[in-house]
C-alpha cells in the first residue's frame, strides 16, 4: 500500500490558493480574519502584493 502523507484541510486549503495565484495573476483573497485558522497566510507570503 503507498503511503499517503495526511494534512488538515485548511493547511491544504492555504496551499491550494497559493497554487491557484501562479495560475491566475488577478486572484485575490479575501478573509474576515481568519488568516491563521483558513492559512490564508500561506497565498499572503508568495503574493505579498
Amino acid at each position: 500500500m503507498a503511503d499517503v502523507k495526511k494534512i488538515a484541510t485548511r493547511e491544504s486549503y492555504g496551499n491550494a490558493l497559493a497554487e491557484l495565484g501562479d495560475k491566475y495573476d488577478k486572484l485575490v483573497v479575501l478573509d474576515a480574519d481568519l488568516a491563521a485558522a483558513t492559512k490564508t497566510g500561506i497565498f499572503k507570503k508568495k503574493f505579498p502584493d
